[in-house]
């Protein structure tokens, strides 16, 4: 019998799936992450060789003829230390066959297509959008890291919100008036905006004591209005939605603090909603994107202009790779892009009213990484009738 294998390594998990050559799948494993980048080549190929020796737990090594590997980072295996790790760590999997290794992007754009060229959009906590040639990356866009782009991923969208909470917060007004500031429910083209903050002060940044920000049973600083408390009925009618605040603002200090009520200006959240953020790894901001598209499903103002502009961001990087008049297939793939919502349906819009082709979510990245390994040894017509099989999300491990 023979068979083919597949391994799907980024910076989260390390997946693989073995199928005969039709797409039926065999076997799967898991592992920690498989980016050189992000976890050190030697824990990295570690992870990637123990996912393959889950999936091969019952199956006889010698049956796989062709694999597979999309790795990100893997450019680093150009190091002829670094490959000798992942050949060794590969060794030891017990596999005859020699592995095809692959920028993941790639295998992300064959999750979504089975035609040789075309686009990938990457959003997920990271971003980036490259050309597909041959079923290889050729062009690459963005993908310089949260210091210095990822232009619409998870990361800038959570990032965008809480810098957006924190200037409404420290908006300058009378603290239990929900009217007195507001939210723009507009951007400008290149900036997401916030009401005017105060005065910046040096000293924001504060060293907690006492209760840790996200325990919720400590009676609320000075600077949330609760909804109770001698509150009006009309006053409590406002606190429920959120008043000037806005449904995002609420939401972020609720996830952050774990605080109740309506956050009012003033400098105690301010400060406390700074101290949460600096704490925490930068990336964990990137917590914050699903906030944000739930706030836009439900028409706040603030979220609906950081999601178009997410959407723009995202749709200007695709064009770095993408001429116009390009009639081949546009892939989106990463969380923020497979996941339904605001953010997809709107670079789902704005890239097809440019280059008016259908644009498809990507499936399962590790299955399309067999799938391209079966392509190696059945014909071009054969891998097109199986590459939905290989694919398809629901048999996902």
């Amino acid at each position: 019998m023979s068979l083919v294998l597949g391994v799907d390594a980024g910076g989260t998990s390390s997946r693989v799936v073995i199928a005969s050559p039709t797409g039926s799948r065999v076997a799967h494993g898991r592992a920690g992450g498989g980016n050189p980048a992000a976890q050190g080549v030697r824990e990295a190929c570690a992870n990637i060789g123990g996912a393959v020796r889950s999936a091969l737990a019952g199956v006889d090594p010698s049956q796989v003829r062709a694999a597979v590997v999309g790795m990100a980072g893997c450019g680093v295996l150009r190091d002829p230390a670094a490959r000798a790790i992942f050949d060794a760590a590969w060794s030891e999997t017990g596999l005859v066959v020699e592995p095809q290794v692959i920028g993941d992007v790639a295998v992300a754009f064959a999750a979504g297509t089975a035609e040789p060229h075309g686009t990938v959009l990457i959003a997920g906590t990271g971003a980036i959008a490259a050309k597909i040639i041959a079923n290889r990356q050729a062009d690459l866009a963005d993908g310089y890291g949260w210091q210095l782009g990822d232009e619409g991923s998870a990361f800038w969208i959570g990032r965008a919100a809480a810098k957006l909470t924190i200037r409404t917060l420290a908006t300058t007004g009378t603290p239990h008036d929900p009217h007195t500031a507001t939210t723009p429910a507009t951007a400008p083209p290149h900036e997401v905006t916030a009401p005017t903050p105060a005065p910046a002060s040096p000293h924001r940044m504060i060293t907690p004591t006492g209760t840790p920000p996200h325990r919720t049973t400590a009676p609320a600083p000075t600077g949330f209005a609760p909804a109770a408390c001698g509150a009006s009925e009309a006053d409590a009618e406002d606190a429920r939605h959120g008043g000037a605040a806005g449904l995002l603002v609420r939401s972020v200090v609720e996830h952050l603090l774990g605080l109740p009520g309506v956050p009012v200006p003033g400098r105690e959240p301010v400060d406390l909603l700074a101290t949460a953020v600096q704490a925490r790894p930068p990336l964990a901001l990137a917590e914050l994107a699903p906030l944000v598209s739930r706030a836009a499903e439900r028409g706040d103002p603030a979220a609906l202009s950081i999601v178009a502009e997410a959407a723009r961001r995202l749709a200007a990087t695709a064009a770095e790779v993408r001429v116009p008049g390009d009639h081949s297939p546009i892939v989106l793939a990463g969380s923020v892009l497979t996941s339904e919502g605001p953010v997809r349906h709107a670079v789902r819009d704005l890239l097809e009213q440019r280059w008016g082709v259908p644009v498809v979510v990507a499936g399962d990245g590790a299955g399309a990484a067999a799938w391209l390994a079966a392509s190696q040894i059945v014909t071009p017509g054969e891998a097109g009738v199986s590459h939905a099989a290989f694919t398809a999300l629901r048999h996902r491990p």
